[in-house]
């Protein structure tokens, strides 16, 4: 793979791998690090990369990189709250008017808390197929292919961490009734 190549391969899965390790480890500098070294580990491995694979490869090796961080750490820190913008994109909520009422924008603040409270409860595994799956809108078969898992296998992890954030989150709808 060529370096002009191997850059626009960068410059197409960036974002991604940058959301999926930011929402993993919760971290802005740690998420930047191991999205670093998930291109490097990709350059070393240049010429065994399939361009038809390469998004899989990435997020599998971006994903075993977090969870050895986290295995080491031993201690997950909470959720920094980053910037409005930053957060926004990763729940993929946007407003049609240019300025929100005042009540929306607490609501909108209660949810974002809720969502990434009950996201950040879920056993990193879980956290990553529902990061996959909802936010990066991946199919069951991408996941297996990112996890090297059987398809169903990853349906039902699926199925399993929606129940858990529903279970999570019922509380806050409920008082929000």
């Amino acid at each position: 793979m060529t370096e002009d190549k191997f850059l626009e391969l960068v410059h197409e899965h960036q974002a991604q791998i940058y959301q999926h390790t930011l929402y993993l480890l919760r971290n802005r500098e740690d998420a930047e690090d191991i999205t670093q070294e998930t291109f490097i580990k990709a350059w070393e491995h240049r010429s065994k990369l399939r361009l038809k694979t390469v998004r899989s490869w990435l997020l599998k090796c971006a994903q075993n990189l977090c969870f050895n961080l986290l295995k080491r750490r031993k201690f997950q820190e909470p959720l920094t709250e980053g910037d409005e913008t930053e957060l926004e994109m990763l729940l993929h909520r946007h407003t049609h008017r240019s300025t929100p009422l005042p009540d929306e924008l607490v609501i909108k603040q209660e949810l974002k808390v809720s969502v990434h409270d009950a996201i950040n409860k879920l056993p990193p595994e879980m956290r990553s197929v529902v990061i996959m799956r909802e936010l990066d809108g991946m199919s069951f078969k991408e996941i297996a292919e990112v996890l090297e898992q059987p398809e169903g296998t990853v349906k039902s992890t699926v199925f399993r961490a929606r129940k858990r954030l529903r279970e999570l989150l019922s509380p806050y709808w409920r008082n929000n009734e």
